[in-house]
């Protein structure tokens, strides 16, 4: 099979895409609540307070408890606190990997808030730092939101240190809001 120019074309621009993430824009995220363990028979407890705006520092803090998830329960559970590395709402345009600072992980898609935290473990029987990332999904509130569903954590995967492997996600009885960054500039002085 002769591949034609504009065939290869496609073929590199598709490749391109799939390498690309969607781009992080300004916004912040506040909230939290409970989500079923992974695959225990408890509850995870997540909050989360992130904040990326007006290219001032990245700020926020993690926190993560679910005492009975499996691979975990018997040495007391995930369980760590986390300062926020990098934070942005999931926007429609692709960022490229020489913009990965502004790249959201491919598992985050548009709409959703992307964090990525390091952690230090809070469970004195697997001490330990590593990284993670976590997606939510501000779903409204009051009777906007569907199905009585205030917020959802797309994902939560933590990539190295004592609780590497874990990935979890799903509905908070809680709340997750997002919202665009309060303005910094004065506009009367313009």
């Amino acid at each position: 099979m002769k591949l034609t120019p504009f065939k290869k074309s496609a073929i590199l621009l598709s490749g391109a895409l799939a390498l690309a993430g969607c781009e992080k824009l300004d916004g912040t995220v506040n909230g939290g609540g409970t989500m079923n363990s992974l695959g225990g028979k408890g509850k995870a407890v997540f909050t989360v307070n992130a904040q990326r705006c007006d290219e001032e520092p990245i700020k926020g803090q993690v926190n993560f408890r679910d005492e009975t998830a499996i691979d975990w329960e018997d040495q007391g559970g995930v369980s760590f606190r986390a300062n926020v590395t990098g934070a942005g709402l999931c926007g429609e345009g692709f960022a490229t990997a020489a913009e990965e600072a502004l790249m959201c992980d491919q598992r985050c898609g548009p709409g959703m808030f992307q964090v990525e935290f390091d952690y230090d473990s809070t469970n004195p029987l697997l001490p330990g730092a590593g990284k993670g990332v976590a997606c939510m999904t501000d779903m409204s509130e009051g009777v906007n939101s569907p199905f009585g569903m205030h917020g959802l954590v797309n994902l939560i995967s933590i990539a190295d240190g004592p609780f590497q492997t874990y990935t979890n996600g799903g509905v908070v009885s809680g709340n997750i809001q997002t919202k665009e960054c309060p303005s910094t500039k004065n506009d009367d002085n313009a």
